[in-house]
């Protein structure tokens, strides 16, 4: 197969029910333009390489907006609720059943996951489609990694690498002839490597943070784009519905930040060059020194309102422009300073237990709410070093702390010096 085209390689990661991140990345990619030739995958990532191989992109998407653990395994009822993975007393009681299920298949039995799969998925198309695919999986029989190209795979046995590069440990172990397989993530959760032995020059990455063996990718030689998530939201059996489209969405964005669509340390937000023009035509605000990732940053105005939407835990997952980005933290001030003057109305008469319940969450690192929060009940409860200890305390864990605080106290409550 040739790889000389100057399309990508997407190499997808393993991780479970975070795969769905992958169908964002996916989604901005075709939005972006950028052509993918071949798809190379571990585990879930090879799942998603496969569906991606066959143009079924748009099934992903439906199957990311409905797939459940049941679709996945073969629980007793008292597992699962509305789809999700259920822990309850009444669950706790069914032990016993899942444990004899368990052993009787050697693993957890997976074959609903496999019906879901030949369902939707056709072999011939995935041949005939003219894309590079390939799946790594580990022969447990002869303790051996299999790195297989689709060429490689028997005729009839895509389904069945397919079950073997995701056998998470665990998993009933799927057999192809006679022999035992397990998760390609024991060996290499990210096969960037696999990809370079392909020939591929100009990869892509999608790194879900799985569980797994995750080699440091050798990118000397090669044009190579590396998409992780940038929040750690949930687990490999997390099918939770809300988290799925939130991680979903995240894949999405994180991609168009990766190729320039958006900018942004933590959020996600439009470019804005006129924005930044007109701020720094302006008296400039006397803000602290900026956090190190920042501080040679020119995008002055971005700087200034990141630190402040951090502080305030605006939120994060969704794209603004800089407009809105002044909006969401104008509405979230007010909702926050309501709840620190509702706090120190509270603390009138016994200013000892704020103080006792502030110093418990700073030093043990349990917030209930915002760095602001904690930043100004702090000032407005101590007077002495203790209350600078604290203050240094929550610094050193929310270092945008002093640059948010000192712009949302320097901008006033409109936010009217980023219009």
């Amino acid at each position: 197969m040739s790889t000389g085209s100057q399309g990508y390689c997407l190499v997808l990661g393993g991780g479970g029910a975070k795969g769905v991140y992958h169908i964002g990345v996916w989604r901005a990619l075709r939005e972006l333009g950028i052509q993918v030739d071949a798809f190379i995958g571990a585990s879930i990532g090879a799942i998603i390489a496969a569906f991606l191989a066959q143009g079924s992109g748009e099934v992903l998407e439906q199957i990311g907006r409905t797939i459940t653990v049941d679709n996945v395994l073969d629980l007793p009822r008292e597992f699962t609720e509305h789809g999700a993975v259920k822990l309850d007393f009444g669950s706790l009681l069914s032990i016993p059943e899942l444990f004899r299920s368990t052993l009787g298949n050697r693993g957890l039995d997976t074959e609903p996951f496999r019906q879901f799969l030949a369902s939707r998925l056709d072999e011939q198309a995935i041949r005939q489609a003219g894309k590079d695919f390939g799946i790594v999986t580990v022969n447990v029989s002869d303790l051996k990694p299999r790195e297989v190209f689709i060429e490689d795979m028997e005729r009839g046995a895509v389904i069945d690498y397919l079950m073997a590069s995701s056998a998470f440990p665990g998993f009933k172990q799927p057999r192809i002839d006679s022999k035992s397989y397990v998760d390609g993530g024991v060996y290499d959760n990210i096969p960037y490597a696999m990809a370079r032995k392909r020939g591929y020059r100009h990869i892509i990455v999608s790194d879900i943070s799985g569980v797994g063996r995750t080699r440091r990718p050798q990118i000397e030689g090669s044009v190579t784009v590396y998409i992780k998530n940038s929040i750690d939201m949930g687990g490999i059996l997390n099918f939770d519905r809300e988290f799925l489209e939130s991680f979903m969405l995240l894949g999405y964005l994180d991609t168009l930040r990766a190729f320039g669509r958006l900018i942004g340390y933590t959020y996600f937000v439009e470019p804005d060059s006129s924005a930044e023009a007109d701020y720094a035509s302006q008296t400039p605000i006397d803000l602290p020194e900026l956090p190190a990732r920042m501080r040679y940053d020119r995008r002055k105005l971005l700087v200034a309102l990141e630190c402040a939407a951090s502080i305030l835990g605006v939120e994060r997952i969704r794209a603004y422009t800089y407009a809105q980005l002044v909006a969401a933290v104008a509405e979230r001030r007010l909702t926050v300073d309501e709840k620190i003057a509702e706090a120190l109305s509270g603390a009138r008469g016994r200013p000892a237990t704020l103080a006792r319940a502030l110093r418990a969450a700073v030093m043990k690192r349990r917030f209930d709410e915002c760095p602001y929060y904690y930043y100004r009940l702090i000032g407005g409860i101590f007077s002495n070093s203790a209350g600078a200890m604290l203050e240094g305390a929550l610094v050193s864990l929310t270092p945008e702390l002093p640059v948010g605080a000192a712009w949302l106290e320097a901008s006033g409550a409109g936010l009217d010096r980023s219009d």
